[in-house]
């Protein structure tokens, strides 16, 4: 597998390219449907059959059908490997020392478990740790990223979604526009009144295919609709209900540990022997050093103190002493 770099890349997990479905499905479906009708589309079929390929609109119907849903299925399972892949590094962080998490541990372990970079727990993850967790601009902006990479990776299939009723409404009026062409062609080809019954006799199964190709898209089209909204929908709820999980999951669960890590510091010994600990930003180990500075300041203006109290206080009368 190949490893993606978050940072330099736009790619999202759970993306589908539609080239794959639409090209797949032209060879399973529109071809054959299209061989199908030039066989039998003039022949005495059964009306079920006729519906898929009495003519040549409803290949084109099946085959933006097929591709949606095959697109659709295609990208339920990459969510579905997205979750597995968020939980297992989210116990991962769990059971880990947090003293441990690094940025070079978490890579470790993701090349380890086979993860992919650009699973979004790995990503924000790695965002964070880049940025020494100093920003949480970094959170709303990754979130925000998220989202909008959603609502793009079902732009194709709101399309497929729209265009099939049109495709089934462009059938209907092909259908008519043929059936009154027809008809019309009945009344101008004759000149004898006695002759039109004889006309109309002929030309009204041209007529009646036409209309039947009319109301047959437009059914396909409003019956493959439907079924394919709610797939789209019910996995874009899925979806949905993923980031607000991994949300959950960040905030409540990762981050603090952390945070947690940057809180753990590590342990100084002073020359005088003092123990203090420091934190783990540059800021806070700065002020400590500022402490440590200042009270050396201290401890040297006290010794003075004490040498001029001595001077003052017990040197003469030791003196004194000494002398009697």
């Amino acid at each position: 597998m190949k490893k993606i770099n978050p940072l330099e890349s736009n790619l999202y997990p759970v993306e589908q390219s539609f080239k794959q479905p639409i090209l797949l499905m032209a060879l399973v479906v529109l071809i054959p449907a299209l061989i199908l009708f030039f066989v039998f589309g003039a022949a005495d079929i059964s009306r079920g059959l006729k519906i898929f390929v009495g003519n040549w609109i409803s290949p084109i119907i099946l085959w933006f059908f097929t591709a949606s849903f095959f697109h659709l299925w295609l990208k339920s399972k990459k969510l579905i490997q997205e979750k597995h892949y968020t939980q297992q590094l989210s116990q991962f962080y769990k059971e880990a020392d947090p003293t441990g998490l690094s940025l070079e541990t978490i890579k470790q372990h993701g090349q380890d478990a086979k993860l992919p970079d650009d699973n979004l727990l790995l990503s924000r993850s790695t965002l964070y740790l880049n940025h020494k967790g100093k920003s949480d601009d970094i959170d709303e902006a990754f979130g925000i990223k998220e989202r909008e990479f959603l609502r793009g990776s079902y732009a194709l299939p709101r399309f497929m979604i729209w265009a099939i009723p049109i495709i089934g409404f462009i059938g209907t009026v092909w259908g008519i526009s043929n059936g009154i062409s027809h008809f019309s062609d009945a009344m101008t080809a004759t000149s004898s009144v006695t002759d039109v019954s004889a006309m109309l006799k002929e030309s009204l199964p041209l007529v009646t295919n036409s209309l039947a190709t009319a109301f047959d898209t437009t059914l396909l089209a409003l019956l493959l609709s439907v079924p394919l909204m709610m797939m789209m929908l019910w996995l874009e709820k899925q979806e949905e209900a993923y980031l607000i999980q991994l949300d959950e999951t960040w905030f409540h669960d990762i981050k603090p540990l952390f945070a947690n890590k940057q809180a753990i510091a590590p342990v100084m010994v002073t020359t005088d022997g003092a123990v203090i600990q420091a934190t783990g930003t540059d800021t806070s180990v700065q002020s400590v050093a500022d402490e440590i500075k200042l009270l050396s300041t201290q401890i040297g203006a006290l010794q003075e103190t004490m040498e001029d109290l001595y001077e003052t206080t017990f040197a003469d009368k030791i003196e004194q002493n000494n002398g009697q």
